[in-house]
């Protein structure tokens, strides 16, 4: 091939971007490639972490507004559900991807509006790191201040290159959803 630099720029043939990427021998385009693919799949990795925690939290709420109407409306109380009955039946709108063995449910009344306890509760794990949450339930009667809260383990990515958003231990994140409601007179 002829050297073509002696010819000033305007008369040089054109080489294709890609061809010109290929022939440099320098290695800039490499080194600055490693310098900003490492920070990007770090902010990439944590954007889809918290998307997909929020989706999850999203659909536990949408699930809290499902079970919450059957106590609102006292279908849950005429069938007389014991605990895990109600769980069984707050388990069959939970979505594909979530497992009940993760989810805790609490159900309990109170007096007024603003003694409802909506407090996050105490997470215990034993030796094999298997999550417990004590939970009440106690669906109250007609007229009367009910506060459901739903509890979800949900384990997040394991891959997020220093992103850590769990709140319990083993890359695992509690997620609440409540629903505090007065109760129709049911009969």
């Amino acid at each position: 091939m002829t050297d073509l630099t002696h010819l000033p720029a305007a008369r040089r043939p054109r080489i294709a971007p890609r061809r010109r990427l290929v022939r440099d021998r320098s290695g800039a385009t490499i080194v600055e490639f490693g310098i900003v693919i490492l920070p990007f799949f770090a902010i990439l990795f944590a954007i889809l972490a918290t998307s997909l925690s929020y989706f999850a939290q999203q659909s536990l709420e949408t699930v809290a507004v499902t079970a919450g109407r059957s106590l609102l409306t006292g279908s849950s109380q005429g069938s007389a559900l014991d605990r895990n009955q109600f769980k069984a039946k707050v388990c069959a709108t939970l979505p594909r991807y979530m497992r009940c063995s993760n989810l805790f449910v609490s159900v309990d009344r109170s007096v007024d509006f603003a003694s409802a306890s909506i407090a996050a509760p105490a997470v215990t794990t034993n030796a094999a790191g298997t999550p417990s949450i004590t939970t009440a339930y106690n669906m109250g009667a007609p007229g009367e201040i009910v506060t459901l809260q739903l509890y979800y383990v949900w384990q997040l990515p394991s891959v997020t290159l220093g992103y850590d958003i769990s709140t319990l231990s083993g890359g695992r994140r509690l997620l609440i959803a409540t629903a505090v409601s007065k109760t129709e007179q049911y009969s």
